[in-house]
């Protein structure tokens, strides 16, 4: 698993049909992602940084935590699907500031044990948000409300790679 940044251009694309996509900051504090492939679909799924609430919230199916929250989190309520094109790869080892960067190489440590259960959230949470509201309980349509559109940026993501901007 890698971490990447995101191109601003595919963020504005898709936030024109789902304003729940997060802001990318125009690059200038983007994104730090990890990629997951649910049913032959990449997905990004943006790293929250380090925050005291993250010790008392759960691990829950749009929300892990990066060990025990001492790292920050994976935010799987911002999954997107995402083009290979759009996705920026970048080195830990080239980042300036040394605070930040020894907390992208514990998340990076801490994630790389963590693959299989990161993978199995990111795939629950896409069967979930890909089921019709009335197959869903209560916690359920919550949980798809609070989420970015899937099914809607599934079609936009196909559209995008016919005819990519």
């Amino acid at each position: 698993m890698r971490f990447y940044h995101i191109k601003d251009s595919y963020i504005q694309f898709l936030r024109q049909y789902d304003a729940k996509v997060a802001e990318n900051k125009h690059e200038t504090r983007p994104y730090v992602g990890v990629v997951v492939e649910c049913d032959g679909i990449k997905y990004y799924a943006p790293l929250s940084s380090p925050k005291p609430k993250h010790f008392a919230m759960k691990n829950s199916i749009d929300f892990r935590k990066i060990a025990g929250g001492k790292y920050g989190a994976i935010n799987f309520i911002n999954m997107i699907p995402v083009v290979d094109s759009s996705l920026l790869p970048f080195d830990i080892s080239a980042i300036p500031d040394v605070k930040y960067k020894r907390l992208l190489q514990n998340q990076y440590k801490a994630i790389k044990a963590d693959t299989a259960k990161i993978k199995n959230t990111a795939y629950n949470l896409h069967e979930l948000l890909m089921k019709k509201d009335a197959d869903l309980s209560e916690y359920e349509l919550k949980v798809k409300a609070r989420c970015c559109n899937i099914q809607l940026l599934e079609e936009i993501y196909k559209k995008y790679i016919a005819s990519p901007i």
